[in-house]
């Protein structure tokens, strides 16, 4: 029987902190948890006096202290340098923005087939805040997961062998949570929420993993781990995931657990 594995595919170090408790509770059970990131991050919103290259250090340092206290067994980077704040992205080479689709799809094609997760999360098309880095990481994952799987699609050339994810999910953080927290930020259409994970025997997790970062990570985010108890605890208790492949029944949008039906 294959092992079971969940790859997150995220944009800039600090995405994760969205799903932290999801990635804990998984490898809590003994699930390979993997994370790819597209950039290092090189533009955070506080990057102060640190230059690009320095910021990268610092946020990549973060990302893996924090993948490191959710028990995740890797992370990854596509090699991307991050785009900007929303508002003032950058369209210079290099960046995510620039990225070219096919090589892009290709990068994560190759790396779906070597991970062989059964699970892979990403940004909806949403992408939480509308950021393009996050729109755009999570139309190439969504393109990849369909294109791991064909063997006529990007052969292997001594590569991984094709394999097929179960599912994709989408995960977000809903407007009406935001509002409620007073946080600024547009967040996810209540609407496009279907599934809610209940985290909260991992909520301590989830703030250790926070504790990584400085200012400058994402500030809807953050604005929930600095909330007084006990919203701070009622709020980061849930976890909110669509299930985007295959595309489901109407009983199964709202179903949890992400790896149910998975043999």
């Amino acid at each position: 029987m294959e092992e079971l594995a969940l790859l997150a595919v995220i944009a800039h170090p600090g995405d994760e902190l969205a799903i932290a408790g999801t990635l804990a509770s998984h490898t809590e059970a003994g699930v390979r948890v993997e994370v790819a990131c597209a950039t290092r991050g090189e533009v955070g919103l506080a990057a102060g006096q640190l230059s690009p290259d320095e910021r990268a250090a610092q946020a990549e340092h973060d990302l893996r202290c924090a993948c490191n206290r959710l028990g995740v067994r890797a992370v990854h980077f596509l090699g991307y340098r991050d785009s900007g704040p929303l508002g003032h992205t950058a369209l210079e080479p290099g960046t995510l923005a620039r990225a070219r689709a096919l090589e892009a799809v290709r990068g994560l094609v190759r790396l779906i087939r070597s991970v062989r997760p059964q699970v892979v999360i990403t940004f909806g098309p949403d992408g939480i805040d509308g950021h393009p880095d996050h729109v755009l990481i999570g139309e190439l994952t969504t393109q990849a997961f369909g294109a791991a799987g064909d063997g006529h699609q990007f052969p292997r050339d001594g590569g991984p062998e094709p394999f097929l994810p179960s599912k994709l999910y989408y995960f977000g953080l809903p407007r009406g949570l935001l509002q409620l927290a007073d946080i600024p930020g547009p967040g996810t259409p209540d609407a496009a929420i279907a599934a809610r994970r209940d985290v909260c025997l991992f909520i301590d997790r989830k703030i250790e993993a926070a504790r990584c970062y400085g200012p400058g990570v994402e500030p809807e985010l953050i604005g929930l781990f600095q909330l007084p108890e006990p919203e701070r605890h009622h709020l980061l208790s849930l976890e909110y995931f669509n299930l985007a492949q295959p595309l489901p029944a109407a009983d199964d949008r709202r179903d949890p657990y992400l790896f149910a039906g998975i043999p």
